[in-house]
């Protein structure tokens, strides 16, 4: 899907612990991409490039994700809404994610059908 929206292989992505199960990790290896997951085993001696790679995408992503669910608090005011169940606040991260998904999506088909009027 990434290559079709964007016309490009993905080289490099950032997940947290929970997107580190054994088949991401084995169809990331499987296709080349290099991931921010934690390595399995014991630590390595020596600090390698993939090393730096690796904690350099953990920290984007990280400050990526965080700074987009504070954005959406504010921006879709999400802050005002109280969830009481984890169930409720799943759903309101879900609409907010995806709300902001349409934004985005908006705007660049919206800059497309300028591009193509000009």
């Amino acid at each position: 899907m990434h290559k079709r929206m964007f016309g490009v292989d993905v080289k490099k992505i950032g997940g947290d612990t929970s997107y580190a199960g054994t088949a991401n990790r084995d169809y990331c290896k499987e296709k080349g991409i290099q991931t921010s997951f934690v390595k399995r085993g014991r630590p390595s001696q020596g600090k390698k490039e993939k090393d730096f790679v690796r904690q350099e995408l953990a920290r984007v992503r990280a400050t990526a994700m965080e700074g987009s669910f504070g954005t959406q608090k504010e921006h879709y005011d999400l802050r005002r809404a109280k969830a009481r169940k984890k169930d409720t606040e799943i759903l309101y991260i879900f609409f907010g994610i995806h709300t902001a998904n349409l934004v985005h999506l908006a705007e660049r088909l919206i800059e497309q059908e300028l591009a193509i009027a000009a």
